[in-house]
């Protein structure tokens, strides 16, 4: 499984980060007890190698860290990322690997998968991926979607990006400045965006620190990503930062945090400040990164072979609404008017039945830290807030006489 170790002191800083540290370092105690136990060596450095070459998905960069594990042929110059959900190998996306190999590739992973007795399925993919293996060798459910910005003509304009503009201008009135940080990171900015990260979690409605696929984690591999700062008067107001995907000669921004007491718009300038830049030094193409179970994007692939995967997905968007926003999120990506919207599909082995742990692990990769972190860290946030309001209504009762 995906753990983020690197770097990973920051999760502790602030108020609130108690159980968030705890859980990470039983996470992290976990994965090495495992790398230990198999007797494998890190395969960052091989999978940062063949990311550079072949990185075509979005969450290419964002899967590859100390934890995650890797499989490989000495016939293909690529590899698999994936993750051990009991009996279900989860491979985070497309293979790194040649465009004209990636498809052999996972047919000989399922293969190997299958003498060792498990399941393998791929999320979330690409449309391009998608086809390539499918009908053939693999099925697909739509999982989502991806907001895609065209650099080259991007220019939203008229009612569409009426809100994009209010935004913009609001933040600008109100004095935000963003900057791209074109040095290397360092320990003042690093702390800044610690705390920003903290006080982000504690508002957000999922009430989970995001595991996996979508681990919030900014510094990993900082030396291939590029970072915006918004400003006011000098304060970290907003911070974004943005994975390569070579192979499209594009940018995921992939991480997108304000303040909660930010001014209105600031998140919208700086996403806006960011695609300027990043078209200004070549840029093709960008990305805000995947809306978990929308139905935007064109439906070229057959799906509808996997009812127990999709009776998940569909479980999912209608019981988590109330930690995670999944309308919400499509709704702010829609406001910057992209190009085009590109679905994105998980994968499953053509005459493997998929038993229902295989939409759990589905479900895992796509919600934050997974059903099991989700409920938990809901459970405490409500059980710290009628702690509060005990506190508070103690407080407000009048004090006993003690005369006689």
């Amino acid at each position: 499984m995906f753990i983020p170790v690197r770097q990973i002191w920051w999760l502790a800083a602030g108020s609130g980060a108690g159980y968030t540290a705890r859980y990470m370092k039983a996470r992290i105690n976990f994965a090495l007890a495992e790398r230990r136990r198999l007797h494998t060596s890190d395969p960052s450095g091989e999978l940062l190698r063949l990311q550079t070459i072949y990185g075509y998905n979005p969450h290419s960069l964002v899967s590859i860290a100390p934890g995650a594990l890797l499989w490989s042929t000495p016939e293909i110059d690529g590899a698999i990322i994936y993750g051990e959900f009991g009996r279900v190998w989860l491979a985070a996306g497309d293979p790194l690997a040649p465009p004209d190999e990636a498809a052999a590739l996972a047919r000989h992973f399922a293969a190997f998968a299958k003498r060792k007795g498990r399941v393998v399925a791929f999320v979330p993919t690409t449309a391009e991926f998608a086809r390539r293996v499918s009908p053939r060798d693999f099925t697909a459910v739509k999982v989502g979607a991806s907001p895609y910005f065209d650099l080259k003509t991007w220019n939203p304009r008229g009612d569409s990006a009426k809100k994009l503009r209010a935004g913009v201008n609001q933040a600008r009135r109100s004095g935000v400045e963003i900057e791209m940080i074109a040095d290397d990171v360092d320990a003042t900015l690093k702390k800044e965006t610690a705390q920003l990260c903290m006080h982000w979690l504690n508002t957000r409605p999922s009430a989970t620190t995001f595991g996996w696929l979508v681990a919030l984690d900014p510094f990993l591999h900082s030396e291939h990503k590029k970072y915006f700062a918004a400003r006011l008067n000098g304060k970290l107001m907003g911070f974004l930062a943005a994975s390569p995907i070579p192979a499209r000669k594009g940018w995921y921004l992939e991480d997108v945090l304000r303040e909660p007491d930010a001014p209105q718009g600031t998140a919208t300038l700086l996403i806006v400040e960011a695609l300027g830049k990043l078209k200004a030094e070549g840029a093709l193409l960008a990305t805000l990164g995947t809306a978990p179970l929308t139905t935007e994007g064109e439906d070229d692939v057959t799906t509808g072979e996997h009812p127990m995967v999709e009776r998940a997905l569909r479980a999912a968007a209608r019981r988590l609404g109330g930690f995670y926003n999944f309308e919400g999120l499509r709704r702010f990506k829609s406001k910057f008017v992209p190009s085009y919207w590109e679905s994105e599909y998980a994968l499953g082995q053509r005459g493997v039945a998929m038993p229902p742990r295989v939409g759990h692990a589905v479900v895992r990769a796509l919600v934050p830290g997974g059903l099991t972190q989700l409920l938990t860290r809901q459970a405490l946030r409500i059980t710290r807030l009628e702690n509060v309001t005990k506190t508070l209504s103690s407080a407000s009762k009048p004090a006993k006489s003690t005369d006689r």
